[in-house]
């Protein structure tokens, strides 16, 4: 018996014992008498569509999407599917997640693969309806079946799959960037300054600072051209639309300096790294139509300044501490980025920074409890947190430097914790190691807390294989 029948034959079965007439059947599903006897008694059998199928599961008393393996039948009774029916019905099916049921027509699907333009469209508009997760298998279903492998179609896809999965776990958000990473200039322009920004924000979580040179000059590359396009294609005599972008231009562009400045710095070529940061001072000669754009050019001087003293600070002149101090005060959201660069900094050097710390405690005691491990931000919150986690390492070095080891270990443990939590492996180590060189001195709770953050917070096992990518 067909997949057809057996549905059909369900809807008769219910009629049947709960003595309906076409008519009383019809009242309780809210479909036409006429209707139900259409797809029960035609030859052939009228078409039951998507949302019939879905009033006659609710009248049958049955849970939503019950009887929807029985439907994929129904999809390929005829020799070519309906599209638009099987369109309605796998977004219907991402919506309830029946992602088995999703994996059956697919499949059948892809032995036509005529409708790999079909099945992308589906994937677009649950993507763009912001239901990424559900999009996934879509895309993944495009990526597998796509026949020319330089298509835009298969670039966006797995564009889109690198998106969709990016998340709070920085290995793995790592190891997605690498399998999209060779898509990226087939994209459109304009996700690929989307996608350059992703990616460089995932090098930098991961202290990949080659790469992430490498990466920022391309982003510049690119913002350079787009803007020069832009500005030809506004001035033209065609009608102007502006390129469709995440941020504004202006964001794009800026930030190819800043990671690029930030590469050097933390590579320790503070002079060529200047160079950079000069570029995103001023921006004000950027075209921007909105708010947005005016804000992100606000904010670019502000990072300019910031980073500007940073690099100084690393340099050793530390003459200018109490004018970053002020700065940061001023202006919150530098205050944990500036807070690691002076750490950094008295570590390299040798000065003391307690009036520092004393003056921060708030702050660095907030920091110390992963005030993001709250937030759902993807890659973002991953680079706040390791921010955080460095923070509580270099305080963890510099208090052992000056044989106070109780806050050493205190640190050390903080910064242990919010490694584990985001899978950061080079970071895991290098805290287990500091908190190893110190273990003598832990007191029992000390060690306990220790033994439950490697059963609670990472695999262990696993640490053998870890890659140290902190320095």
């Amino acid at each position: 018996m067909s997949p057809a029948t057996t549905i059909r034959a369900e809807i008769i079965n219910h009629i049947a014992s709960f003595g309906h007439t076409f008519s009383s059947f019809g009242l309780a599903s809210g479909i036409n008498k006429g209707v139900i006897s259409a797809i029960l008694n035609n030859n052939p059998p009228k078409p039951i569509s998507v949302r019939q199928i879905d009033l006659i599961t609710k009248a049958l008393g049955y849970a939503e999407g019950a009887l929807y393996d029985l439907y994929v039948g129904e999809c390929f009774v005829n020799e070519k599917p309906n599209g638009r029916r099987i369109s309605s019905f796998l977004i219907r099916c991402a919506e309830l997640g029946k992602e088995d049921t999703i994996a059956n027509v697919l499949s059948r699907l892809m032995e036509n693969l005529t409708y790999v333009t079909l099945i992308f469209s589906i994937a677009e508009q649950l993507y763009t309806s912001g239901k990424t997760q559900e999009s996934i298998i879509f895309y993944k279903c495009v990526s597998e079946h796509e026949k020319y492998q330089h298509s835009e179609r298969l670039a966006i896809s797995q564009y889109r799959i690198f998106r969709a999965s990016l998340g709070l776990d920085a290995e793995l958000n790592m190891e997605v960037t690498l399998q999209f990473i060779a898509y990226r200039k087939r994209l459109p322009e304009n996700y690929q300054l989307d996608a350059l920004y992703k990616i460089l924000n995932i090098y930098y979580s991961m202290n990949k600072w080659e790469k992430i040179e490498y990466y920022a000059d391309e982003l510049i590359v690119l913002s350079n051209i787009v803007l020069q396009s832009e500005k030809s294609r506004r001035l033209g005599k065609r009608p102007y639309e502006r390129l469709n972008t995440e941020k504004p231009l202006v964001g794009y562009y800026g930030y190819g300096y800043l990671m690029k400045g930030s590469a050097l710095e933390h590579l320790g070529r503070y002079e060529e790294a200047m160079k950079y940061v000069a570029a995103y001072a001023d921006l004000s000669w950027v075209e921007v139509s909105d708010q947005q754009g005016q804000l992100l050019v606000e904010k670019f001087r502000v990072w300019a300044i910031a980073n500007t003293y940073t690099l100084k600070i690393l340099m050793g002149n530390v003459s200018i501490l109490p004018e970053y101090t002020q700065l940061l005060q001023d202006h919150s959201q530098e205050v944990l980025p500036g807070l690691l660069t002076i750490m950094e900094s008295a570590n390299q050097h040798g000065f003391s920074v307690d009036d520092i710390l004393e003056q921060f405690n708030d702050a660095i005691q907030e920091y110390e409890k992963d005030p993001f491990s709250d937030l759902s931000n993807g890659y973002t919150d991953v680079s706040n947190r390791i921010r955080c986690a460095n923070l509580c390492y270099q305080i963890a070095l510099y208090q052992f430097g000056n044989k106070r080891y109780r806050e050493g270990i205190r640190s050390s443990l903080q910064s242990f914790t919010i490694y584990a939590n985001i899978n950061k492996k080079g970071g895991i180590i290098a805290s287990m190691s500091l908190f190893d060189n110190y273990r003598r001195l832990a007191s029992k709770e000390e060690l306990e807390e220790y033994n439950r953050i490697i059963k609670g917070g990472c695999n262990y096992e696993n640490f053998g294989g870890f890659v140290n990518s902190s320095n």
